[in-house]
C-alpha cells in the first residue's frame, strides 16, 4: 500500500494543482459517465444481457442525465472538497439520492415508458446512489491520503548523498521510510555513474555544488565516503563552504565492516574531517622514552595546543612538569 500510494503521489499532485472549476468539470464528467453506467447496469441486471438500449429505451439514459446532474448541482455536490469529504457529503449524496430516486421512479415505474421495464425505475437509481457515494469515498481516500502524504513530504528536509557507492546506497535505503528526512539526490566523483538513476534519484556531479544545493532545495549533505582520505574530504568541504548546508559523515570503513548503515551512524563532522591529511598517531613507545621519569618542561603550556601537550604528558607520569608561557591567566587556566 505504501509502495501504491508513493507511485500515485504525481498523479495526486497534478490533481491537486488544477483550479476548482476544472475540478468540479472533471466530477460532473465522472458522475454523467455513472449515470450512463448504472442505466446499462440496470437492463443488464433486469433483462439478463448487455445490450446498447434501442428505440424509446435511450430515454432512461438521457432522463438519467437531465434528472441527476441538475439535482446533484444543487444539491452541493460539487462544492465540498472530495479529499475532505465526510458525514455532510455523505447526507447530501443521500438527499440527492432520495430526490433523484423518487422522480426517476416516477416516471419510469409509476407512469412507464413504451420498452422500458418498470423495474428500471427502481434499479437504477440504487445504483446510481451506490456508485456516487462510492466514488465520493475513494475520492477522500486516495486524494486525501496522497495529499497527506505530500505534505509530510513537502515538511521533509532535503538530503543530498554525496557517494553512490555501497555505503550511499545503504544509507538511502536507511532513509527511505524516513518522516524528516528525503533523499532528492546523489553525487559521486566516478564519471561513468554521473546522470544515472539510483534508488529512483539522479547521480550528479559533484563540480558546481551550491547550484546544485539551491536547485535542488538541499538542506543536508551525507558524506557517504567511508574510504575517502582526509584531503579528499577536505576538497568536498571546501566547496560546500559558503553554503547554509548542513554537512554530516559517516564512520570509517573499518567500523563500516562491522555492520550496515544505518541513519544512527551519521555524525556531526569532526575537527580530523577538516584536516588536509589523515591524523598521526603518537607513538606510545617513543613518547614514554623520553616522558616517564624524567623532567619535562613545556613552552606556550597556556596555550590550546600546550595545554593538551601537558595533559598527556601528566598522564605518562613524568618526574617533574615545567609550565613556560607569558600568559599567567593560561598558566593559572592549566595549572
Amino acid at each position: 500500500m505504501i509502495g501504491k500510494r508513493t507511485m500515485d503521489q504525481p498523479l495526486v499532485a497534478r490533481i491537486l494543482r488544477i483550479s476548482r472549476m476544472k475540478k468540479r468539470a472533471l466530477a460532473l464528467a465522472v458522475d454523467s459517465g455513472l449515470c450512463v453506467a448504472t442505466v446499462l447496469t440496470a437492463f443488464y441486471l433486469r433483462l439478463g444481457v448487455w445490450a446498447l438500449p434501442v428505440g424509446t429505451q435511450w430515454l432512461s439514459v438521457v432522463a438519467s442525465l437531465l434528472f441527476a446532474l441538475p439535482i446533484f448541482v444543487s444539491s452541493g455536490l460539487y462544492r465540498a472538497i472530495f479529499r475532505y469529504a465526510g458525514w455532510p457529503a455523505l447526507v447530501a449524496v443521500t438527499r440527492a439520492g432520495v430526490l433523484y430516486g423518487l422522480i426517476y421512479s416516477a416516471v419510469f415505474t409509476l407512469g412507464g415508458v413504451s420498452g422500458v421495464p418498470r423495474t428500471i425505475g427502481f434499479i437504477q437509481p440504487m445504483l446510481l446512489f451506490l456508485a456516487v457515494g462510492g466514488s465520493r469515498a475513494i475520492a477522500r481516500f486516495w486524494l486525501g491520503g496522497g495529499y497527506e502524504a505530500l505534505m509530510r513530504l513537502g515538511e521533509r528536509k532535503h538530503v543530498l548523498i554525496y557517494g553512490a557507492g555501497s555505503a550511499g546506497r545503504q544509507l538511502a535505503a536507511a532513509l527511505a521510510n524516513s518522516s524528516e528526512m528525503q533523499v532528492v539526490g546523489f553525487v559521486d566523483d566516478d564519471e561513468a555513474l554521473q546522470g544515472s538513476v539510483l534508488s529512483g534519484r539522479t547521480i550528479y556531479s559533484g563540480i558546481d555544488l551550491p547550484g546544485l544545493f539551491e536547485r535542488l532545495g538541499v538542506e543536508h549533505v551525507f558524506l557517504a565516503l567511508p574510504s575517502a582520505s582526509r584531503k579528499r574530504r577536505n576538497e568536498i568541504l571546501e566547496l560546500i563552504r559558503g553554503t547554509s548546508v548542513e554537512v554530516r559523515t559517516l564512520p570509517g570503513l573499518m567500523d563500516l565492516a562491522h555492520g550496515r548503515v544505518t541513519v544512527d551512524d551519521l555524525r556531526e563532522l569532526d575537527i580530523e574531517d577538516l584536516l588536509g591529511r589523515d591524523p598521526i598517531a603518537p607513538d606510545a613507545n617513543l613518547m614514554s622514552r623520553n616522558i616517564v621519569g624524567k623532567t619535562v618542561m613545556v613552552t606556550g603550556a597556556g596555550g590550546s595546543i600546550g595545554s593538551e601537550l601537558c595533559r598527556q604528558i601528566v598522564a605518562l607520569g613524568p618526574n617533574a612538569l615545567l609550565l613556560v608561557d607569558n600568559s599567567e591567566v593560561g598558566l593559572y587556566s592549566i595549572h
